[in-house]
This record gives structure tokens, sequence and C-alpha cells, in this order.
């Protein structure tokens, strides 16, 4: 079995275990032809949403995979201030964004971003009692973390970026980014390594976190996290 093969096999298996409805909007760029048909102008988001494809076919109905075009959708990008595609966005049901994308769900992603959904969709979230006891001390907060395919850190502090997130029931909003796609916002933070975590533009973490570190951060003290 290709290495391709494999992890299309993880999505498959792990997607149909979810039970209950989640939606995720993607923006792309996308052309309204004389036919009325449409044609991608983006090069890298036809296949992007043939992988989230994947995910939404084997999900049995409960995923869906809704792409938006930046041209039709004026308001929706300035709302979200959208700004490159393709971008995932799981967005919670009074509108405030949770989770963004500008990364591709492959590889060593596929789990973090697997488990994003099912925590999205209400699985049991690990931080949440934690996340909920000191969400008076959190400011709110954007966390961006810098990865790449490549890496073998980046995962699980992508996973406790997002589950903080989703626990957080929007103060804090995670943007994950693929600076190998992306390679302007890396040079812009100076991302020299990865994972590189960054808390409002401010506070910076380089390298492999937990979750008391990045509580830490959030907070500005010394706390523990139990789960």
């Amino acid at each position: 079995m290709s290495s391709d093969e494999h992890y299309k096999e993880i999505i498959r298996k792990e997607m149909a275990k979810l039970k209950k409805p989640v939606k995720l909007k993607v923006f792309t760029s996308q052309r309204t032809q004389a036919d009325g048909s449409k044609i991608r102008e983006c090069m890298d988001c036809g296949q992007f949403m043939t992988l989230l494809r994947i995910y939404e076919e084997n999900s049995n109905g409960m995923l869906t995979i809704e792409e938006m075009s930046i041209d039709d959708n004026p308001e929706l990008v300035k709302r979200y201030d959208i700004s490159r595609v393709p971008t995932i966005l799981f967005i919670d049901n009074e509108g405030k964004e949770v989770i963004r994308y500008l990364a591709a769900p492959q590889g060593a992603e596929i789990q973090p971003f697997i488990q994003s959904i099912f925590t999205f969709a209400g699985a049991p979230n690990y931080y949440e009692t934690t996340i909920k006891q000191n969400l008076g001390r959190i400011q709110p907060t954007t966390i961006k973390v810098m990865m790449t395919e490549t890496c073998p850190y980046c995962p699980q502090v992508i996973t406790i970026a997002n589950m903080f997130a989703i626990a957080s029931g929007g103060k804090i909003k995670t943007v994950i980014i693929d600076i190998s796609a992306n390679p302007d916002i890396g040079q812009y933070y100076a991302a020299a390594g990865v994972p590189y975590t960054i808390f409002n533009d401010k506070k910076t973490i380089t390298g492999m976190v937990g979750p008391n570190e990045i509580l830490r951060a959030l907070i500005g003290g010394d706390i523990h996290v139990s789960y």
C-alpha cells in the first residue's frame, strides 16, 4: 500500500465513526464561465478540495464541506477576513470562527484534523474543564501555529491548541499555517523552526510544547493542566 493509500485508509476508517453533523466552510477562488459552470482559479484549490471530499464522502453524511467562492461571497470574505485561498473555517452555531486552516490536512496532520472535527461535533474534550475553570483569566486570544507536513511535533501542538479553542467557546481562536505553502507568513514572523506558536502576535514559543506551557502563555501565570 502506498503512503497516499495508507493515509486515505486512515481517513476512511476514522471518519466512518463520526456520529454528529459538522459543517466546514472552505474558501476557494472560482470563476463562473459563460455556460454557468465554475472553474477554480487557485492552483492548489482543486487538489485541496479533492482531499477534503475524501473526509466528507466517508463520514456517512455527517460531515459537510461547503465550498465558498471568494468572488461570490464578499460579505463572508469581509466578515471572516479571508485574505488567501484555500482556507478552511470551523464556525460555531453563533457564527464565531473557532479554527482556521491554511494547511492541507494530510499526512501527519490527518489525526489532529479529525480529532478537531470530532470534538467540534461534541465529542469529549480532554481540556474542557481546565479551560472553563480559567476562562476568566484568559484574554481573547488568537493562537497561530506555524507547521510543516514533515514536522514530527506539530500535530501534538496543533491538537492541544485546537482543543483549547473549542473548549473556550470562541474566546480562543486558532490559525494553523503551513509555512511551506505560505512562506511569506513564516518569513513575516521569522519562524526559523516549527512548531512555532504565536499568541496575539506578541508572545512566541518555539518547538514542542504541552498544554501547561500553552495555558501559561494564555493566562500569564503558572498553572497545571488536569484532565
